[in-house]
């Protein structure tokens, strides 16, 4: 089975939607190609999705097209081999919140997201290890292709360009993305054009050491005229 996952990791989103419909009626060691593309969303769902992918018997490839950020990567952890396109990005963080309320209730909101997050740390320490990951996700990382693999996050890195990702809830994040890899694509495509009267008109004041150049490279470029080698003992 192949399948792409895009856009927010939230229950209504139809990429996911679909996704477990085929999981449904998909073979019990069929292999499964998953590409992911999004900036994250609810971490519970990303914790399914990467425990379904994990139990599953068949080979599990995951190919990470654009970013897996926050949820996306924690899906794209329940894969036997992951991939990155060598310009995209994976992200992982803490678990964050919106809350409202006394005292008493945002002390608990803050006990939760403690507890949620060594479910969060659990869905890396498969691959890398728990003090490694700590400081990243504290640290809120967002890694490149190279450095996700020398981290052990990833295991093959594939030379194919990123693609644009489509976000609601991260909409200035997704902007963000999109507008480096609008920037790369740029300086790849760069050409200059050169008025050659425009350059012979700059190079003139250096032309006398150009024809030096010239002169000497076809001296060294001439034949030499080769020495009769010296035999010894014997005349044929």
């Amino acid at each position: 089975m192949k399948h792409k996952i895009k856009g927010d990791i939230i229950s209504w989103n139809s990429s996911i939607w679909d996704f477990n419909h085929k999981m449904k009626s998909i073979k019990e060691d069929e292999d499964i190609t998953l590409e992911i593309n999004s900036y994250g969303g609810d971490v519970f769902l990303g914790i399914d999705l990467m425990n379904s992918l994990r139990s599953h018997q068949g080979k599990v490839t995951v190919i990470v097209t654009g970013i897996a950020a926050s949820a996306a990567s924690i899906i794209a952890m329940g894969a036997d081999e992951i991939k990155m396109y060598s310009n995209t990005q994976m992200m992982i963080h803490n678990a964050w919140t919106f809350a409202i309320g006394n005292a008493k209730e945002l002390r608990k909101v803050a006990d939760d997201l403690e507890s949620i997050g060594e479910s969060v740390l659990a869905s890396y320490t498969h691959r890398v290890d728990a003090d490694t990951v700590t400081k990243l996700l504290d640290e809120e990382t967002y890694m490149s292709a190279s450095k996700a693999k020398e981290y052990g996050f990833i295991d093959e890195i594939v030379d194919v360009d990123a693609e644009a990702v489509e976000s609601e809830m991260f909409a200035n994040k997704a902007q963000e993305f999109n507008a480096s890899l609008e920037k790369e694509s740029n300086v790849k495509g760069l050409k200059i054009d050169i008025d050659a009267s425009a350059l012979k008109e700059a190079l003139e004041p250096f032309q006398s050491q150009i024809d030096e150049l010239k002169q000497k490279i076809q001296e060294e470029q001439e034949p030499q005229q080769p020495v009769a080698a010296k035999r010894k003992g014997f005349f044929f």
